[in-house]
Parts: structure tokens; sequence; C-alpha cells
């Protein structure tokens, strides 16, 4: 299994994520934040209170929320960096096999490790890779056969169409040969 050599495999989409991720933990933090202030202010409580001493529960309960919201951010930055690594990872070895498949090569297998995302798009990648193979195979065979049958009709067809058969036949065995 080849393991990953960078963290970051696609740092540009993944630190757009975890950008996202980040503001919206922000923002719901900075919303919380002025409800319960708003909250304290036309409470019943604050009624009862000076104007001074509202001030300070409000500045005790906003320096508990700006805790609150730093951890709660931490949090979320470390777990969308691994939510993220799990997710883009695999996306990065399906691109690979992919770019293989373009080539022409369809044996290719799909490594992933035990907690990456996207296992059954692997595997679905994986079992296109082999249908494609042994449909090329099968092709080849039946391409071998009629080779032989042309080869049976050469004393038959005038030089010209039995030639002309024989180059169509050569460039798809052509193609086949890049192709696998």
């Amino acid at each position: 299994m080849m393991k990953r050599i960078n963290f970051f495999a696609k740092p540009k989409i993944q630190a757009k994520y975890v950008l996202i991720t980040l503001i919206l933990v922000l923002v719901t933090g900075l919303l919380s934040l002025y409800v319960m202030q708003t909250r304290i202010y036309h409470s019943e409580i604050a009624e009862n209170l000076s104007t001074g001493e509202v001030q300070a529960l409000i500045a005790e309960v906003r320096a508990g929320i700006y805790w609150v919201i730093g951890i709660v951010f931490i949090m979320s930055l470390i777990q969308a960096i691994l939510f993220f690594h799990r997710l883009i990872g695999p996306v990065v070895a399906l691109e690979r096999i992919l770019d293989l498949m373009i080539e022409g090569n369809f044996g290719g297998s799909v490594k992933l490790r035990k907690h990456d995302e996207l296992k059954d798009l692997a595997e679905k990648i994986e079992k296109l890779g082999k249908r494609i193979n042994e449909e090329i195979k099968q092709d080849k065979e039946k391409i071998a056969q009629i080779k032989q049958k042309i080869e049976l009709l050469k004393e038959k067809l005038p030089p010209q169409e039995y030639e002309g058969l024989r180059e169509k036949l050569n460039e798809l065995l052509d193609y086949f040969k890049e192709k696998s």
C-alpha cells in the first residue's frame, strides 16, 4: 500500500472547506454571544441590578463564551483537517487510477487506508477497470478469429479488398496494443 507523503493532498480544496467550516463556527459563536448578551439585557435579573452590575455580568458571560468559541474553533479546525484529509486523499488516489485508465491501463487497484472515505467508489472503479479488461480480452480474441477468417479468404478476394480488410484489422489490433 502506498503511504501518502503529503498530509494536504489538495491544499486549495482542503483549505477552502476548512475555512468555510471555521467561518461557520465563528459566526455561530458570535451569534450566540449576541443572543446571550441581548437576553441578559432584557431579562428580569437585569432589572434588579445596576447598570455596572449588568455590564460586569455581561463581561463575565462574554469571557466565558469567548473561551467556548475558542475551544470549539480549535476542535473544529482539527476535525475539519482530519475529515478532509480522509476525503481528499482518496480523491487523489482515484484520480491517479482514472488517469491510468485514460492511458489505457485498466487493471489498477485503489489502495485506501483503513479510515479513508469513498471506499465504495474505489471498489466500483476497480470493478469497472476489470470489466473493461475482460471486454478488451474478448475483443482481442474476436479480432484474432476474424484475422484467421480473412486469411482463409485471401485466395477468394481481390487483392485490393483483401489488403483493405487487413489494414482495417491491423488498425484495430494497433489500438488494442496501445490500450493494454
